[in-house]
C-alpha cells in the first residue's frame, strides 16, 4: 500500500595558505562556541541508525547500549535546546514492538517537537503497527514552521516502492512538493533514510535513486539531504546539493554520534557531537535569486 501526502503529528511524546587557515580556524572556534541566545539560528537536532535490540554486539553494532547513548543525546539536546528534533530512521534493529516502546519511552523525555524518518529495519514491526506507534499519518510528508521562515522540510520514504525504492505517487509527489517551493522561493531540506549518492554513501545509497535526482535536478530550492543507512557517514555535494549522511548511533560505541543542523541566510552548518564531523556549508546567493547555490563543505571535528 502506496502512503499518500500529509501533514505529520508534530511529537513531543514519542516525540565543518593564510587565508585557508584563517577560514579553518574561524570555523572550528565557531563549530566549538555555542551561538548567543540572542542571535540564535533556527537548530535542529539531527540522528540515526539507533537500531535498539536487547541482543548482543554484532561486529561493530551495539545493540544493546544503544538505548543508553540515545538517553544521553536526549539530555543532551534537551540541554542544547534545538528547535525540533529529526531521527533518520532504523530506530530499531527489528521486533518486537517492546524494542520500539523502549525507544519511543526515551524520545518521550525531549522538550521540543520530533519528527520521524522511516528506515528499512523499522518496517519489521509492519507499517500499520509502525504508524500507529509512530502518529504518522503518513511516512512521506512535507512542513513548513514560524521559526524558519522561507524553508521548507520534505521527509521521504525509501521504501514505499520496495527496499530503497521509492513508488511512482510519492515520487510526483515529491515533484508537484519542489515545484511549489521554487514558486515560493522556498529553500528544501530533504530528510530520508537512504543516501542518493555514492559519494555520501558508498555501497549503501538508495537502489534507485535517479527519479528523486531528477526532481531535484529540475527544481533549484533543494539545498541538501540529509540521511542515515550508512553508519560510516559520509558526505558529497552533486550538481549544488549538499548530501550529508549522519553517523549511525549503534555504531558509535564510544562517543556516541549525532548533530545539530543550524540554518543561515548563507549556508548551513552542521556542529557534529561524538564521532559526527562538523561541516561548513555554505552558498553564495545572489541579488537577482533568493534560491541558492552551494559550494562544498568545510569540514572539522566534532564540538565536545
Amino acid at each position: 500500500m502506496n502512503d499518500g501526502p500529509g501533514i505529520p503529528f508534530l511529537l513531543i511524546r514519542r516525540a565543518r595558505g593564510a587565508a585557508l587557515a584563517g577560514l579553518l580556524i574561524a570555523f572550528l572556534f565557531g563549530c566549538r562556541t555555542d551561538p548567543s541566545p540572542l542571535s540564535r539560528p533556527f537548530t535542529m537536532g539531527v540522528l540515526s541508525d539507533i537500531q535498539y535490540a536487547d541482543k548482543d554486539p554484532g561486529g561493530l553494532r551495539h545493540y544493546r547500549s544503544s538505548l543508553q547513548r540515545l538517553e544521553e543525546c536526549v539530555a543532551d539536546l534537551n540541554a542544547r535546546k534545538p528547535d525540533i528534533v529529526i531521527q533518520l530512521g532504523d530506530i530499531i534493529d527489528s521486533g518486537p514492538e517492546s524494542h520500539l516502546d523502549a525507544v519511543l519511552e526515551s524520545f518521550d523525555r525531549l522538550t521540543m517537537p520530533l519528527y520521524h524518518v522511516v528506515g528499512n529495519h523499522c518496517l519489521t514491526i509492519g507499517r500499520e503497527p509502525l504508524r500507529r506507534q509512530l502518529a504518522l499519518q503518513s511516512f512521506y510528508y512535507d512542513f513548513i514552521l514560524p521559526g524558519a521562515k522561507g524553508w521548507r522540510f520534505v521527509v521521504l520514504d525509501g521504501n514505499d516502492g520496495g527496499y530503497g525504492v521509492v513508488g511512482w505517487p510519492q515520487q510526483e509527489w515529491f515533484r508537484a512538493t519542489l515545484k511549489q517551493a521554487v514558486q515560493k522561493g522556498e529553500r528544501v531540506i530533504c530528510f530520508c533514510h537512504f543516501p542518493l549518492i555514492d559519494g555520501a554513501a558508498p555501497g549503501a545509497r538508495m537502489a534507485d535513486p535517479q527519479p528523486l535526482l531528477s526532481a531535484m535536478d529540475e527544481a533549484p530550492c533543494v539545498v541538501a539531504w540529509f540521511a542515515g543507512h550508512d553508519h560510516a557517514g559520509g558526505y558529497a555535494i552533486r550538481k549544488g546539493v549538499h548530501h550529508v549522511t549522519i553517523k549511525g548511533m549503534v555504531e558509535a560505541s564510544q562517543k556516541n554520534a549525532y548533530a545539530l543542523i543550524e540554518l543561515y541566510p548563507d549556508g548551513i552548518r552542521e556542529r557534529g557531537i561524538g564521532e559526527e564531523p562538523c561541516r561548513e556549508m555554505k552558498w553564495p546567493v545572489s541579488p537577482a535569486s533568493a534560491l541558492p547555490n552551494p559550494s562544498a563543505a568545510v569540514q572539522g571535528p566534532p564540538i565536545p
